[in-house]
């Protein structure tokens, strides 16, 4: 009973930990201009889907509602309609790939989880954006549908695709201090720095740039 315990309370202080940390990168996030005036670029997704990654993914949309609640009641100028959107999309995001990850934990199948998740996520968001962002932006549904090819599509494969690639290079080293801190189990087999960690870096690297590169000119394009 009291290894049980003992668990759920690590397992709370890490999820609470996590969804300071999706927090604070939002609030970072915050302080960079927004795309077109209403597009906002942040890497929370990126940490939700790391927690999910190490705490199951029931840990997906605990996390992403508790950031996006604090962000609508502290930083968010969207109301309630940028609420819902925060939180679909994080929870969409991490969610899709932690369940892909969950029944393949193998490298392959964190690439399988992150790619299927960029597109799920993308076409998730251009399906809501002309229903929701009308509601509190003052926008039309037309002008909106009309962003979709130059804007909303390939803003959203790269805000996605950033948040992809920072979760793939960063997750092992945090589950590896998470471990070292005695916050999650040690691993029943030794990881060590192998070919799988170089095609990690190499893949991570390349959509990282691509993305960041992806992102600047949509903002010079429509700042």
């Amino acid at each position: 009973m009291k290894t049980n315990t003992s668990v759920l309370v690590k397992r709370m202080c890490g999820i609470g930990m996590f969804s300071a940390l999706a927090y604070l990168t939002t609030f970072l996030c915050n302080m960079i201009p927004n795309v077109a005036g209403f597009l906002a670029i942040d890497v929370k997704d990126a940490v939700i889907a790391i927690a999910s990654f190490v705490y199951g993914p029931i840990a997906a949309p605990i996390i992403a509602a508790i950031v996006s609640f604090v962000e609508f009641i502290t930083i968010s100028t969207t109301g309630p309609w940028g609420l819902l959107m925060n939180f679909v999309s994080s929870a969409t995001f991490s969610l899709v790939a932690s369940l892909i990850y969950k029944y393949k934990k193998t490298f392959i199948g964190a690439i399988m989880g992150f790619a299927l998740s960029t597109v799920v996520t993308t076409t998730v968001m251009i399906l809501m954006n002309p229903i929701i962002v009308p509601l509190y932006s003052g926008v039309s549904a037309e002008v909106v549908k009309s962003l979709i090819p130059p804007l909303l599509l390939p803003f959203n494969f790269a805000k996605t695709l950033l948040n992809s690639a920072i979760a793939v290079m960063l997750y092992k080293p945090t589950v590896d201090a998470l471990r070292a801190a005695g916050i999650v189990p040690k691993a029943k087999y030794k990881t060590e720095f192998n070919k799988n960690t170089v095609f990690t870096l190499i893949i991570g690297g390349v959509a990282l740039a691509s993305s960041l590169v992806a992102l600047i000119v949509l903002f010079n394009k429509f700042k």
